[in-house]
């Protein structure tokens, strides 16, 4: 029907509205993306006369290679040992002067046509001048037939002029094919091919028509795009691939680098400069410095909406250089002094300085434009959020943060507000580099010796960005490509194999709308956890999937990254690209930690060491810091997670051991269990730890104490044991298979099957323990029914698991218990509250009821 719109699948759609919406960088992309217009017929055309132009080049490498084929047959040997020799002189002469003749031709018959043309025309205006008297005299009627038949006879000369012109033509055509004939030898052989080659193309033809009537089909784009991308290779690269080099300006001298719009100064100012360009020659003056900062008191603060802010050994820049002011006026005017005057010393750990503008912060001013378009509400100068007006002096000072009060509310501003700090931070490091080599351009130039520039580390990638899902990276992603600047926003490679891969996921995994909403944030569109791609920046625009020795960002997920940097014994490994890593970002700790910890611990155990290799390396400009295998006392970490638990602290304190200091930031809690909503009386065991492992003690417990009591009772059913670690549900697994005891299982690794089966038994009073496990309920969320009772072997180390699972319970005379130790004060504070939590572990009594 005329008028009706064309349907697409879902999947097709989501396709296009997210390339139309969110990547197209100008009208003509965005136009080219609409899946309802058609392929123009003169692109088709263009296509198939470039397949005959192939054939026709084809056609005449044949023919070379025949003559070169005769000639080798007739010299017996190989034709580039021959000089070539070119046309004599004759045959040089003779064609000149052919040229001559015919273009002395061309210009004969060009004025034979002028002259008929004037001679034609002044006989018009003859002929239209007697048709005027004649009109007005009315006397001879003779003249008018004449004027008739002098008309016809013009027209008859000028259609034998045309039919010689014709004939002319044939005559040319009849000896151009007599020459052609003569030159090629075999055309019957050729005629052949090409008569078959214009039967396809004629054949492709008709299918182009019948493919405009044609609606379009989806599977047929899909296969298209699927073989574009399949010349993309991994993020290694292959052996045959040209090495790429980091562009910078290396041939501009420093008067000109200072005019041109991308670049901007960083050696006279900025903390960039001072923190990482500081000159530690030796471990001891590092040992200095952090002892220096570790005898700083700590300071807090706390702040509405954000938290209690804690500097650990953060140290004041501004008084430092004010040091090193004062310093260089007292050598050049006093040296006698020197010894009289006294200088501030810091004895405390200093706050976050708040500033008020972008060039306050040292913010690149390419950077301004691109932040404002992004942002919709202007609540200050630097239009950031509260949370981003307090976190963003942290990430310039170069500290190292650990924010614990990350939610699905705050998780945009906080990776758009890193995202911006790491676009930053690489343009600094590339306009220092641009700086140092037009110095050094400018030196040899004059002829002076050259400056001892030592700014670089032995590899290129200077951000690591680690986040768990596939989802996240492709929001930073996109975000990172709004910051760029738009002269380099026009061109980004492999932008399409990378929506395809970041935006493709399972339909049949759609979540369903009961689910809470954090659950629908963290596993939103793909959820795949094994990637990793490298992100340079360059002149020509924007390059994803750089190989890791020549990326300026590397985005991967924990497993991602673990297969690269592998474990000791591993025949194939690499982990040299992390040795000159500045700032390492991970985010939503709280999800990583429900997959493999164990990832995270090696990258820090292989973050900024010294390469076993050599990538082209030039140590003359290497910091020798990064020579000294310090630089791990400058890298800058961010973490930021929804909770703190012991594993995260463990990372904080061992692995950051920035000069620049520390911050923690966190919230005063008032607990989880004032969300509950049954009425139900909750009681909390505290277990002694001793020698032994605390599992063990928890375990001993649960056997002696917790469960003959449930057999005395006489409870039978609905009892769900929750189990926060994986080693303690395969312990108490075993003990109730040797037992054999009536039970259940509800953990990650239990068939879907078997899980619908033992909810139904459960429902039921069929069994009477359900095994449940924390990641279980990480990852599925079901609604268990027929609890009764709850026992919490372990605290949650998501807090909001603690309400979900007692907001499940439907009668109000079910009991909940909960052992902790000492190891679970963090877990506790979360759960209870931060002062009731500080009264129960400071208590001497062993147990504590609560009741709502």
């Amino acid at each position: 029907m005329v008028g009706k719109k064309q349907k697409l699948s879902k999947k097709i759609a989501k396709k296009y509205t997210l390339h139309r919406k969110y990547y197209s960088d100008t009208v003509s992309e965005y136009s080219s993306l609409n899946p309802f217009q058609r392929t123009k017929k003169s692109d088709k055309y263009a296509a198939i006369s470039d397949k005959v132009n192939a054939q026709n080049q084809r056609i005449k490498e044949l023919e070379e290679q025949q003559e070169q084929e005769e000639l080798e047959q007739e010299i017996g040997g190989d034709v580039d040992t021959l000089y070539e020799v070119g046309p004599s002189s004759y045959d040089l002469l003779v064609k000149s002067s052919q040229d001559k003749l015919k273009l002395r031709l061309k210009q004969l018959e060009e004025q034979e046509r002028l002259e008929k043309q004037k001679q034609k025309s002044d006989k018009k205006r003859s002929f239209s001048d007697i048709k005027d008297q004649n009109d007005e005299d009315d006397e001879d009627n003779d003249i008018e037939d004449d004027v008739e038949e002098e008309e016809e006879e013009i027209e008859e000369e000028e259609e034998e002029e045309e039919e010689e012109i014709e004939g002319e033509e044939e005559e040319e055509e009849e000896e151009g094919e007599e020459e052609e004939a003569e030159v090629e030898g075999e055309e019957q052989v050729r005629e052949e091919e090409l008569n078959s080659d214009e039967e396809d193309i004629e054949g492709e033809e008709e299918q182009v028509r019948e493919e405009e009537e044609q609606e379009l089909n989806s599977d047929e784009e899909e296969e298209e795009v699927e073989t574009e991308e399949q010349d993309f290779t991994d993020v290694y690269g292959n052996k045959n691939d040209k090495e790429e080099e980091e562009e910078v300006e290396t041939n501009k001298l420093l008067e000109k680098l200072k005019k041109s719009e991308l670049f901007e100064n960083t050696n006279n100012n900025g903390i960039y400069n001072i923190h990482f360009n500081k000159d530690i020659p030796s471990k001891e003056e590092m040992n200095e410095l952090l002892l220096k900062s570790q005898n700083l008191e700590s300071v807090s603060s706390e702040i509405d909406d954000i938290g209690i802010i804690t500097s650990i050994g953060c140290i004041d820049y501004n008084l430092n250089e004010k040091q090193q002011q004062q310093q260089q006026q007292q050598q050049q005017q006093q040296q006698q002094q020197k010894k009289k005057t006294n200088q501030k010393e810091q004895k405390e750990s200093i706050l976050p300085n708040l500033k008020n503008t972008f060039h306050d912060y040292d913010i690149k001013k390419r950077l301004y434009k691109p932040w404002l378009k992004s942002k919709t509400k202007k609540e200050n100068e630097l239009y950031f959020t509260n949370l981003q007006k307090n976190l963003f002096p942290i990430f310039n000072e170069y500290r190292d943060l650990l924010y614990t009060e990350e939610s699905m509310k705050n998780h945009k501003s906080i990776f758009k507000l890193y995202a911006l700090h790491a676009v930053n931070h690489i343009f600094k490091s590339k306009d220092q580099l641009s700086e140092d080599n037009a110095l050094i351009n400018e030196c040899k130039k004059l002829k002076k010796p050259e400056p001892d520039l030592r700014h670089q580390g032995f590899t290129r990638p200077k951000v690591v960005i680690i986040v768990p899902f596939r989802n996240t990276a492709f929001e930073i992603v996109r975000f990172i490509l709004k910051l760029v600047p738009h002269e380099l926003k026009d061109q980004v490679e492999n932008k399409t194999k990378f929506n395809n891969e970041y935006t493709q996921f399972d339909q049949d995994q759609e979540i369903n709308e009961n689910k809470p909403d954090d659950y629908k944030y963290i596993f939103r569109d793909n959820i795949d956890d094994c990637f990793r791609f490298g992100l340079s920046f360059r002149k020509g625009g924007v390059k994803l999937y750089s190989t890791f020795y020549h990326a300026d960002i590397i985005i991967a997920s924990p497993l991602g990254l673990r297969l690269v940097i592998g474990t000791e014994g591993d025949s194939q490994r690499d982990f040299d690209f992390l040795s000159s890593v500045e700032v390492l970002i991970i985010d939503q700790i709280d999800s990583i930690q429900q997959q493999n910890w164990d990832h995270i611990n090696v990258l820090f155990e292989n973050l900024n060491r010294i390469p076993i290799q050599d990538h082209n390396i030039d140590f003359s400009r290497l910091r020798n810091s990064s020579l000294e295998g310090l630089s791990k006392h400058l890298r800058q970490t961010l973490l930021f997670s929804s909770s703190l638990t012991p594993e995260l602290n463990s990372i904080f304190n061992q692995h950051c051991k920035n000069i620049a200091g520390k911050i923690r930031i966190k919230k005063i809690k008032n607990g989880e269990i004032t969300n509950i909503v049954p009425s139900l009386r909750q009681t909390f065991h505290r277990l002694y730890l001793d020698s032994s492992d605390d599992s063990k003690i928890r375990f001993n417990f649960l056997i002696d104490n917790i469960l003959p009591k449930f057999i005395q009772q006489g409870e039978n059913s609905g009892i769900l044991l929750y189990i926060s670690n994986f080693f303690e549900f395969t312990m108490i697994r075993n003990y109730f298979r040797k037992e054999a005891k009536s039970y259940v299982i509800c953990s990650e690794y239990t068939d879907p099957k078997a899980i619908t089966r033992a909810r139904s038994q459960f429902k039921e009073g069929a069994k009477t323990i359900m095994l449940f496990t924390e990641r279980f309920h990480f990852f599925n969320r079901y609604n268990i029914r027929g609890i009764k009772h709850v026992i919490f072997f372990g605290l949650p180390q998501n807090s909001h698991f603690y309400s979900e699972i007692l907001n499940m319970i439907t009668e109000n005379d079910g009991s909940i218990i909960s052992l902790y130790t000492q190891k679970d004060k963090m877990a506790l504070e979360r759960i209870v509250g931060t002062q009731r939590s500080y009264k129960m572990l400071e208590s001497d009594k062993p147990t504590h009821l609560f009741s709502n």
